[in-house]
């Protein structure tokens, strides 16, 4: 899989833009405010079928405009397929070689797509969601079951809610048997996606020089001990009280570990950035087939040993990658590996090689 050819049309900053792009790695440098990380979200929309940066998609028309574009050509199992995805006011379209699509399950299918951010020394510190949104990208490729699993589980979720609101006890139990039911499905699918990234995260991270024994652990959204239909029942007078589920898959976590204790209480801002790489390196080497790694200001909170170490794990994946910085001087270990670099200021691209 690879993203050969990325054509732009008025995605903020961006009008017009078309590129060509190698299947390896790719460099992009510019100042601040050049539109670096838009061509990133350009790419990611073909990928995810939304934004990194918003959930409002008027927010991603260029200024004064009333629609945007983003199609590209995408390299997969040896042919090319043609994809893009539109934006007018709140509706979107998504085209896969000109055949309308429903589902962003498709896009997810032809080209996945990682999106590592500078904020990313953060995501062992932050509330569960970001944590579930990284783990389940990766069980949505190795679970087939989980997906099908989700989307009845939110279902059941939307009426049981519903159900509590009005105070329909009765009801509510019954929705209770679907949740248990799909939960199920769900929790035994990011379990054992969680314990094969395990042994892969180790590795990685012992690379990057995180000597100590680190692991994962699956913290499910229920109480310890209890079953989540169990959990359901037990919680049903509470749950009425409040109006919503307190219990299950959507509350569900994980955390690394060391010791026995949570790594942000143990390690550096710098060795959580590197453990968070270590995490999402570690789910490409789990994909079993290559992928898109798009990576925003790749030096921001490492310094100079420890950037050398991140790049030698990069430019060893069988994926294809995306670089930002905001000068040529601080990417100098990738610039002789680099085939293709992209030189940005105030939405123009350039090609250097």
């Amino acid at each position: 899989m690879a993203l050969l050819r990325l054509e732009i049309d008025r995605l903020r900053n961006l009008h017009r833009v078309c590129l060509h792009f190698d299947p390896r790695l790719n460099l992009i440098i510019g100042p601040n405010a050049s539109g670096k990380t838009s061509l990133l979200e350009a790419i990611y929309l073909l990928g995810r079928g939304r934004s990194f940066r918003t959930a409002r998609s008027l927010e991603l028309i260029a200024h004064g405009c009333e629609r945007l574009t983003v199609a590209g050509r995408v390299l997969s199992e040896g042919r090319e397929v043609a994809v893009g995805i539109g934006f007018e006011g709140n509706r979107r379209q998504i085209k896969l070689d000109a055949r309308p699509v429903q589902a962003r399950a498709e896009l997810l299918e032809l080209l996945p797509v990682q999106f590592i951010d500078p904020g990313l020394h953060t995501l062992f510190e932050d509330a569960p969601r970001a944590r579930r949104r990284l783990l389940d990208w990766g069980v949505f490729y190795a679970e087939p079951e989980f997906l099908p699993a989700w989307r009845r589980y939110q279902r059941a979720l939307e009426q049981r809610n519903a159900v509590l609101r009005r105070g329909d006890v009765r009801a509510a139990k019954l929705w209770g048997q679907e949740l248990g039911k799909y939960g199920k499905i769900i929790e035994d699918c990011r379990s054992r996606y969680l314990d094969g990234l395990q042994l892969k995260f180790q590795r990685v991270a012992a690379r990057l020089g995180l000597s100590e024994e680190v692991e994962l652990r699956y913290l499910p959204g229920r109480a310890a001990g209890k079953d989540l239909e169990t959990a359901l029942a037990d919680d049903l007078e509470r749950d009425v009280r409040h109006g919503h589920t307190q219990s299950g898959p959507h509350r569900d976590d994980f955390m690394a570990y060391v010791a026995g204790r949570p790594v942000c209480h143990r390690f550096s801002r710098g060795q959580m950035k590197l453990l968070a790489y270590a995490l999402v390196l570690g789910q490409l080497h789990c994909l079993g087939r290559p992928a898109c790694l798009l990576i925003d200001d790749l030096i921001a909170e490492l310094d100079i040993e420890n950037q050398a170490l991140l790049v030698e794990q990069i430019v060893q994946l069988e994926s294809q990658v995306f670089i930002t910085a905001t000068r040529a001087e601080a990417l100098a270990d990738l610039a002789s590996r680099a085939a293709r670099t992209f030189l940005m200021d105030r939405g123009v691209v350039r090609v250097l090689s």
